[in-house]
């Protein structure tokens, strides 16, 4: 997996080259690469205000099924209808909550680190996330090894215990919506959430405290996304916050369950899927390793200075796991 660490080369040599992203514009770009070695890279950038992660995963795979020679039944049927997720009408809608995540950081970002990255991939084996989870009692398995991250980024920084650190996510309210949404709705039904806490109780206590923070960003329900569209109602969501985040803070997203194993063109199932770049410094993935086995891949960006102390400390914690 090392050889596709997301960087601004692969990205470069395997992503087709995009215009910028304001509308009108092109929602869809794919590129094929074909390797010496026999293999293929299918390439894709794909427009985010159209869709999310999961329903690219839903697209991948249901073209697969067609390049198969499927009958042209979908593994999962599409759903458009985006009414489903639209605003409430005037009478009925109510902001009942901050939305900060949706509002520029109060300090400006350095654009130099935002943009200036080191990236890695790290894998977990299924013995070590069971350990992680033992020790996060009650937790995801996404909660549990972002909380064991949160705290190894703010170690390998350095930062201030007095400093506040914020962990930004991303919640996919399809099945938490009431009523819930189809499996298989296409647009965009991600919403961006966040908890703080100063670097000293993130660093301090046991790591199960850490994971209950993040569960405190993750839990978000039907009322907090439904608020959250009514807010975007409006607002001009070309002003919507789009650059890096502070050098304190973390940005962390579930890829679980989205290895797309499934999206199989008739050439086997994929070896590799990841992102081809990160958007900038701190943002962490969480995602399936390639098989089946139970193994977890993080995959993230951090300041160069920063990046081989994280590994370190995170290397370390790993091993600790299991004595």
């Amino acid at each position: 997996m090392n050889e596709f660490v997301p960087c601004a080369e692969m990205r470069d040599l395997l992503v087709p080259p995009t215009p910028a992203p304001n509308p009108p514009c092109a929602l869809l770009f794919v590129q094929v690469t074909r390797l010496r070695c026999g293999g293929v890279v299918l390439g894709q950038a794909m427009h985010h205000s159209i869709v999310d992660a999961r329903g690219a995963a839903l697209f991948f795979e249901t073209w697969a099924s067609i390049s198969r020679g499927g009958a042209g039944t979908p593994p999962v049927p599409p759903c458009f209808d985006h009414t489903l997720l639209a605003a409430r009408p005037a009478p009925a809608r109510a902001v009942l909550y901050d939305h900060l995540e949706y509002k520029p950081e109060p300090e400006p970002v350095d654009p130099v680190s935002a943009s200036t990255y080191a990236s890695a991939i790290i894998t977990m084996t299924k013995a070590q996330v069971d350990a992680l989870k033992a020790r996060c009692a009650g937790s995801s398995t996404f909660r549990a090894v972002v909380a064991l991250a949160w705290q190894c980024v703010c170690r390998a920084r350095a930062l201030p215990l007095s400093a506040e650190t914020r962990l930004y996510s991303m919640v996919d309210m399809r099945a938490r919506l009431d009523p819930p949404l189809p499996a298989g709705y296409f647009g965009n039904a991600v919403i961006r959430t966040s908890v703080s806490a100063t670097v000293g109780e993130v660093v301090s206590s046991p790591v199960v405290h850490a994971a209950r923070l993040v569960r405190a960003a993750t839990s978000q329900g039907s009322e907090h996304a439904r608020s959250l569209v009514d807010y975007l109602e409006g607002v001009d969501t070309m002003n919507l916050p789009r650059s890096g985040i502070s050098r304190t803070h973390l940005r962390a997203i579930s890829w679980m369950g989205m290895s797309l194993s499934d999206a199989d063109f008739g050439w086997g199932a994929p070896a590799f899927m990841g992102p081809a770049l990160m958007y900038y410094s701190g943002f962490v993935y969480v995602m399936n390793a390639p098989g089946k086995d139970g193994a977890l891949a993080v995959v993230l960006s951090l300041e160069p200075e920063t990046m081989p102390e994280f590994r370190k400390l995170f290397a370390h914690e790993l091993a600790r796991l299991q004595l």
